[in-house]
């Protein structure tokens, strides 16, 4: 089945894959390394972690891709190796994928920003993506751009793929909650940007990031009051914390998560899987609940 049989058949909530920058930390990512590089230096790593989400039960994971635009690459002055990763990045979770699986093309943020903030223009965006986007496109099923701050550069990014691709859109924003609600932190409230990404025709609006699984609970039941598109979910787990080695860790327990993936799925959600800090166990745990129902 494709990814918009997916979506139309109303018995099926479809899993996603976990963290993968957390995952690549936990198993030795250097600090400030580029974790899309390790599609080069560690290409059996990046297949076993795609191996370990699928076999966890992802129906869909997605490539190691999200740092891997023009304008980050730049950023780390590495952009002349964009096609190489990206290229390493295809082959690399191509070798995981089950044949009844789908791969998903990842698009994250730009790292720069449109004035006051930075000097980027919303040509300068959508360059930086039209160039990933031409590399990934042969080898993908569909897109999720994620953890997007600004609107105008989602917008951006998803002009960036209609321009060459028709394949289905997974649009996901990153808020904080705020006592006045949900907002990203350029100020763009849920409203308003569940209205944008509609007027955009994204196939599915999701929310990734930065919340952990039990303000994600509070922020799907507005989702899905907001909009009639299908809703993906994918929270951190938990706040990140500094242990006494300075490493990042993630302390919420996967039945905590688990417990709040529940609610956020009998709230409505159509997509949910993790982002940062939760592992193919996390998956493997969130599959068990989905095999009971």
């Amino acid at each position: 089945m494709s990814f918009l049989d997916w979506l139309k058949d109303k018995t099926k909530i479809i899993l996603f894959d976990g963290g993968m920058g957390s995952e690549l930390i936990k198993r030795g990512l250097p600090p400030n390394t580029i974790p899309d590089l390790f599609n080069i230096e560690q290409p059996q790593l990046i297949t076993k972690i795609h191996s370990e989400y699928y076999k966890a039960g992802s129906d869909m994971c997605q490539t190691c891709t999200f740092g891997a635009n023009f304008l980050n690459l730049k950023n780390h002055k590495i952009e002349d190796r964009i096609e190489e990763i990206n290229k390493r990045a295809l082959e690399n979770i191509k070798k995981a994928c089950p044949p009844d699986r789908l791969i998903v093309g990842d698009l994250g943020p730009t790292g720069t920003f449109k004035p006051p903030i930075g000097k980027a223009t919303i040509a300068d965006w959508q360059n930086a993506y039209l160039k990933q986007v031409k590399i990934l496109e042969n080898g993908v099923d569909l897109w999720h751009v994620e953890t997007i701050s600004d609107i105008d550069e989602m917008v951006a990014a998803l002009n960036a793929i209609k321009e060459i691709s028709s394949k289905p859109i997974i649009a996901s924003i990153t808020y904080k909650m705020t006592k006045r609600g949900f907002f990203t932190i350029m100020g763009d409230s849920l409203e308003k940007c569940i209205n944008v990404l509609e007027e955009n025709k994204v196939n599915v609006i999701g929310a990734n990031c930065t919340l952990g699984s039990s303000e994600m609970v509070e922020l799907a039941k507005e989702m899905v009051n907001l909009t009639s598109l299908p809703v993906s979910i994918k929270p951190n787990a938990g706040k990140p914390k500094l242990d006494s080695e300075r490493k990042v860790i993630y302390e919420q327990t996967i039945e905590e998560f688990v417990r709040d993936i529940e609610k956020i799925i009998e709230l409505g959600a159509k997509i949910v899987g993790g982002c940062c800090g939760t592992t193919p166990k996390t998956i493997a745990a969130i599959k068990k609940i989905l095999n009971k129902n």
